[in-house]
């Protein structure tokens, strides 16, 4: 019966094209995004600027600018508090909302009124309606960042050459694109007559930007101490000469960039430890 047999055919046409719009709304991709795959750096730390207590993790934290995380196909990778490393990482797309409604979906609400978080009081500097595809990011095995109240940790572009991702403590990381061939300059200029140390932080860019997070930090330590204690020479006094101290340690590595690494990132640690 021909005409039995186009309604079968029709019927059948219009479940799997039912199905295929279906998973294709739940696609979940084995490799990064379209335009999130290689390497990032992140330039901010994005806190939550509205809360009464004294996260951890700072606004802009040394400890974490200037980081690069690789997101590959196999592994999401980056040394980060302590090393991130998220393998056969998943990407389920979702659909484009603004950075508000992600941000509300992620950090929950307030505990005081206005309760409804936005973008503006992390200081994104991105405009809160501006629309977003967040991708919701799985590790079989380790982990990249937390999961958020409602929405769980996901990574978004704003731009071609920025990255959002959601992190600990209620905060925000911003990531720059790493191009081919980018060198971060350290705290001191590399034209200048050099000590083996320097010469291997100049020829380095992880090491460069490790020596920019340790300035960071140390002048957000002295900042503050300045601003508490402003009278205090003493004080001030001591912690320069403990980071003369430091750096003379720190010296004793002469051409080992492991061992400069280790230095440096222990003394951020412990200059952002102090600071509230």
């Amino acid at each position: 019966m021909p005409g039995c047999t186009d309604t079968l055919r029709q019927h059948y046409t219009q479940l799997f094209t039912v199905a295929a719009l279906f998973a294709a709304a739940n696609a979940v991709a084995a490799t990064p995004g379209e335009g999130i795959s290689g390497q990032w750096r992140i330039i901010s730390v994005n806190t939550d600027q509205r809360a009464m207590t004294y996260p951890a993790t700072k606004y802009n934290d040394p400890r974490l600018v200037g980081r690069v995380l690789n997101f590959g196909q196999d592994a999401i990778r980056g040394d980060v508090d302590g090393g991130i490393d998220c393998q056969q990482p998943t990407y389920n797309s979702q659909p484009e909302m603004t950075l508000n409604a992600v941000i509300q979906q992620t950090s929950g609400e307030h505990n005081d009124a206005p309760v409804t978080p936005v973008a503006e009081d992390y200081e994104l500097n991105i405009p809160g309606d501006q629309k977003i595809t967040p991708q919701l990011v799985s590790c079989k095995q380790g982990h990249l960042g937390p999961d958020g109240v409602v929405m769980k940790n996901w990574v978004a572009l704003i731009a071609a050459d920025r990255l959002i991702t959601n992190w600990s403590e209620n905060g925000y990381l911003m990531l720059q694109r790493v191009k081919p061939g980018e060198k971060t300059a350290p705290s001191f200029s590399c034209n200048a007559k050099l000590s083996t140390v320097e010469k291997t932080i100049c020829d380095s860019d992880e090491l460069s930007a490790w020596d920019r997070s340790v300035t960071d930090a140390y002048q957000t330590w002295q900042s503050e101490q300045e601003e508490i204690q402003p009278a205090d020479k003493a004080v001030m006094d001591k912690m320069k000469s403990e980071q003369r101290a430091w750096l003379a340690k720190r010296n004793q590595c002469q051409s080992d960039a492991v061992c400069i690494t280790k230095a440096m990132r222990e003394r951020v640690s412990e200059i952002m430890s102090k600071v509230y």
